[in-house]
């Protein structure tokens, strides 16, 4: 029944200034013979003025369309003059009503008309934001300006015969009102949500959450999501299920059979949480709610559904510097013997730095080469003692006879030599350094200068050939700059200072501690899979793509943001039991 009323008292003001409009051309706008009718059709808008105050209606339009219409009946009695001109322009009235109540209440800060509108199709939580009410702004206007055109057209002579006059005025107004504001109503609401900046939601329950999150999910950060996330959430006791799929997102009452992932909480705590009132990565650690599944949708979970303008963009963004160098580029298929030195204390469970070199070694296995592994910290190496015995008494000899006779060996004879350490005092650990100490005896003492005007020792069996060497270290820290610098100058000197050892790729991760943690599941992926392709490559094409090297060094966050997570994480470890204890395994 209020449905009825509703629509009855909005529809009652353009019914009555079109006929008020009909019987004026029906009467040659007469105002004699037009006093009655003017008069009754006023009686009638006075009434439907009433009832909708009463009924407190606030979409405007009822009362600019009636208070123009008034003004214009009134002036028909009092003013004939201005009556007169009125009569004439009825229709111009009515979309000057329409104009009136689009373009100034706003300019006062009353709500846009648009809001009573739309309003019914949204969640309050979404009609009560900054963004709803700028979003009706922009449409309100586009209407005030579509209102001012029909202004306009209403004043065209299209003919003379009156009828003919009458109907196109009325369907061309109507064909540009529905053709333009239809889908102005229909698609910029969805359009605008995903452009104009905006404060973030704020939630009071868990259902006003869910209610908004099909409504504001960033469809650019979600492209690539397929994520189904169980909710069980107690204190408002919430048992439902969020699709997010092909850039849109529906929640569902209820258990789904196959869930991704799924959260277990306290709801005030997910809302908490959701408001960015609460670090989610804390109460995880602190075991305030429990993950089960897929945890790599939750490293971002609230971007996925922040207004536009507010995706975190913290200060201390990483020094993501491309990573150049004038790399060596080889004939395909000519590194296929290949040998790694891993310099890292760790074993493989532990080391990051080995899981980049495990993946490399399965890509180039899988491209035919023949690679062998040294863990250097199993090995028998003394330091190197300087007496240049190598160079002098035992040319090409050293005299400790431990396992880097046999090293040096498979060193120099290898194709492709793949130098492993994680970051240590911003170098390389002591037990690779030791190693490539004790290399010494593979170059001759003699002096020579290359065609770059770097001095250098010769290469000691230049009958090999040329070799290509790539680096892969890990790193705590999530920077590139100021924290590598010292390592990857070594190896730059190692290339330009080798007769014919020259670089072909590094690969720096950075905050590699993250990559052991199921929230950051999708990064540990990236970065297995861009070694696998890298160890492809090298063997299939003699060369390593830069953006391969790059992506593995980006680490994805802020610092500001590992900054947290990192704290939160060994603050959550105190008077606990040692972290390689209880931490996560690679493997």
């Amino acid at each position: 029944m209020k449905k009825i009323v509703k629509l009855t008292t909005s529809a009652v003001p353009f019914a009555l200034v079109i006929t008020l409009n009909v019987f004026a051309g029906i009467a040659d706008y007469n105002l004699a013979e037009l006093g009655l009718v003017a008069l009754i059709i006023g009686v009638f808008l006075s009434l439907n003025l009433i009832i909708s105050s009463i009924l407190k209606r606030t979409d405007y339009f009822i009362y600019g369309i009636s208070v123009v219409a008034l003004l214009g009946i009134f002036s028909m009695f009092v003013i004939p003059s201005i009556g007169q001109i009125y009569i004439h322009n009825a229709i111009f009235g009515l979309y000057l009503g329409l104009f009136i109540v689009a373009f100034f209440p706003p300019l006062v800060k009353i709500k846009p008309f648009t809001i009573s509108i739309s309003e019914s199709d949204y969640p309050k939580v979404v009609t009560r934001g900054q963004q709803f009410w700028r979003i009706n702004i922009i449409i309100n206007y586009i209407w005030a300006a579509l209102f001012a055109f029909q202004m306009f057209l209403s004043v065209i002579t299209y003919s003379n015969n009156y009828v003919i006059q009458l109907v196109l005025t009325q369907v061309i107004s109507n064909v540009i009102l529905v053709g333009v504001g239809v889908p102005v109503v229909k698609f910029l609401p969805a359009y605008f949500i995903q452009k104009i900046p905006a404060k973030p939601l704020h939630f009071e329950t868990a259902k006003e959450l869910f209610e908004a999150m099909p409504i504001g999910l960033n469809k650019e950060l979600s492209k690539n999501v397929n994520v189904i996330l169980q909710f069980y959430l107690t204190g408002e006791e919430t048992e439902g299920y969020l699709i997010i799929k092909d850039s849109k997102c529906s929640f569902t009452n209820g258990v789904h059979p196959n869930p991704t992932t799924i959260i277990k909480a306290d709801s005030k705590l997910w809302v908490s949480i959701s408001n960015n009132e609460t670090s989610g990565s804390k109460a995880y650690l602190n075991k305030e709610y429990i993950v089960e599944g897929d945890m790599a949708i939750l490293d971002n979970l609230n971007d996925l559904f922040a207004p536009p303008g507010t995706v975190k963009k913290q200060k201390g963004k990483p020094k993501v510097k491309k990573i150049d160098f004038n790399y060596k580029t080889f004939e395909p298929g000519m590194l296929k013997k290949i040998v790694v030195f891993d310099g890292g204390p760790r074993t493989t469970k532990f080391s990051k730095t080995s899981l980049m070199v495990n993946h490399f070694i399965e890509g180039a296995k899988e491209a035919g080469a023949d690679v062998e592994v040294f863990k250097l910290k199993d090995l028998d190496i003394h330091d190197c003692s300087g007496c240049f015995n190598c160079w002098t008494k035992t040319p090409g000899e050293c005299i400790y006879k431990d396992d880097m006779t046999m090293l040096r060996k498979k060193y120099r004879e290898a194709n492709l030599v793949v130098f492993a350490s994680p970051l240590y005092i911003f170098s390389v650990t002591g037990i690779l350094k030791r190693f490539m100490d004790r290399l010494l005896p593979v170059l001759e003492p003699y002096m020579l200068i290359d065609e770059h005007g770097y001095t250098l020792h010769p290469d000691r069996y230049p009958e090999l050939g040329k070799q290509g060497f790539v680096v892969f270290s890990a790193s705590g820290f999530p920077d590139l700059e100021n924290n590598f610098n010292g390592l990857r100058e070594m190896f730059k000197m190692w290339s330009t200072h080798g007769e014919n050892m020259h670089m072909v790729g590094e690969f720096y991760l950075t905050a590699a501690e993250t990559i052991v943690h199921p929230i950051y599941a999708n990064r540990k992926n990236m970065v297995q899979e861009v070694c696998k392709k890298a160890g492809e490559q090298i063997v299939k094409e003699g060369k390593i793509d830069n953006e391969l090297m790059q992506s593995v060094t980006d680490p994805g966050f802020t610092s500001e943001k590992f900054q947290d997570e990192s704290n939160n994480f060994w603050k959550s470890l105190e008077n606990k039991t040692s972290y390689l204890k209880g931490s996560p395994k690679i493997s």
